[in-house]
This record gives structure tokens, C-alpha cells and sequence, in this order.
């Protein structure tokens, strides 16, 4: 496609004919669909979706609005080249129902560290309709997924179930524990957090100010695991 990366011919010709895109012209990276989206993913990780305007992605490649025009048709041709550039990038599942749990862990490690790759774009399909965008390639990773547990020996209902439980589990700690985590709030220490206020000390909290003072906070790697532990016995426990 003109645009991604690659460019038509003088004649007006594509495929065979095609010259390669220059990686920069003019000492900045060339303008590609692909890189105006991931242009826009960044803003995303960095404000959220409601700042995500085409003014903002030109400022974001210093370039004028007017020039994304000739690779996107609008705002909504952008988003439909978000959701393709991050489906590009998803990890495809190497599931075996004969180690089903290793490579279920191994599987859910992937999935957390997209979704950390591409922080908001959980906000953007909550803020925005993205459901048009939706493809039977883009579902290709779910459909492996119910199928090693239909495998394993789960009834169609419980496969449904561990499926959704399975994305929940791992893009809500992506969401909320790991988004904290890498982009912490000014003067927070994530590291130190124990799930209680500081200033709770009196309230009548008798159990978290245990936890509070008993455990040592956990980084998000190692609570990730515990989280995959009791997933994977959650499954072991329907079958």
C-alpha cells in the first residue's frame, strides 16, 4: 500500500514497479502510515485518547496536518491503521495441550508485554467504536487460544469462560498495575505500594494493615506469576 513503505513509481505504477521508501528525507523519518499511527499510539500511551487528534500526531512528527492527509483520509482512517499496526504486532500463541500449562504462562507473558507496548489502547476501545475494524485475522490468536482449551478437555462453556478470564486477567494488570507502575502519577512510589493508604494507620483496616505490615511488596513481574498460578489452577480446577 503507497504509504506504509513503499512508494508508486513516477508512471503511477505499484507491486514490482515500486521504489523503497527512504528511511528519512530531509534529516526526519519519511512519512508511512505505519509510523503516523505509531505516532498516534504514542500519544495514546502518553494522554489517552481524547488528545489524540490529527493536530496532535503532526505536532508529535513535526510535520504539518495537512501532510498526514496524503497517507490518512481522516481521523477515523487513522484509527483503523492503529488497530492493524497493533494487531501486527500481537503475539501468536505456541500452545501444546500436552504442556498446556507452560505454554499458556508462556503465551499470557506475550499478551501482557503487548498490551505494555501499546499503552491506551485499551482506553481508545473503550472511548471509540472500533468494532468496524474488527477482521477474522484479528482473531486468529483467540481462536488458538479456545481451541487449546477445548483440547485439554474443557466443555465448550468452560473454554468460553477461560478464555475471557485469561485477556481479563492479563489486560487488567497490564491496565492497572503495570500502566502504575510504568508511568507512575508525580511523587508516587509504586515499588513501596502495598495496596494501603499511608495515612489509613487507625481507621479500623485491622486485616490490610497487617498485609501492610507483615509482606513485602512484590514487583509487578513476580505478582504476575502469582496471578498465572492461580489462573492456570482455576482451569485445572474445571477440568
Amino acid at each position: 500500500m503507497p504509504g506504509r513503505d513503499t512508494e508508486p513509481s513516477p508512471g503511477g505504477e505499484s507491486g514490482a514497479t515500486s521504489r523503497r521508501r527512504p528511511e528519512f528525507r530531509k534529516g526526519r523519518p519519511t512519512l508511512t502510515r505505519e509510523r503516523i499511527a505509531r505516532a498516534a499510539l504514542a500519544i495514546l500511551g502518553d494522554t489517552g485518547p481524547s488528545d489524540l487528534t490529527m493536530r496532535a500526531v503532526a505536532a508529535r512528527m513535526e510535520v504539518s496536518p495537512r501532510a498526514l492527509y496524503n497517507y490518512v483520509t481522516d481521523r477515523r482512517d487513522l484509527l483503523r491503521e492503529i488497530v492493524e499496526v497493533c494487531l501486527r504486532d500481537r503475539p501468536a500463541p505456541r500452545l501444546d495441550p500436552a504442556h498446556w500449562q507452560d505454554g499458556l504462562r508462556a503465551y499470557c507473558r506475550d499478551l501482557r508485554s503487548w498490551y505494555r507496548t501499546h499503552p491506551g489502547m485499551l482506553a481508545l476501545a473503550r472511548a471509540e467504536d472500533l468494532t468496524p475494524f474488527a477482521s477474522a485475522e484479528s482473531l486468529r490468536a483467540d481462536d488458538a487460544l479456545v481451541g487449546l482449551f477445548l483440547d485439554v478437555g474443557l466443555s465448550p462453556q468452560d473454554a468460553y469462560r477461560a478464555w475471557s478470564i485469561t485477556v481479563l486477567q492479563v489486560a487488567g494488570f497490564a491496565e492497572i498495575w503495570d500502566a502504575w507502575h510504568d508511568r507512575p502519577p508525580p511523587g508516587s512510589d509504586p515499588p513501596a505500594w502495598a495496596g494501603v493508604p499511608p495515612n489509613s494507620a487507625g481507621a479500623g483496616l485491622t486485616q490490610l494493615d497487617r498485609i501492610a505490615t507483615e509482606i513485602v511488596p512484590e514487583p509487578p513481574d513476580a505478582l504476575f506469576e502469582s496471578v498465572l498460578t492461580m489462573l492456570i489452577a482455576g482451569i485445572e480446577a474445571m477440568l
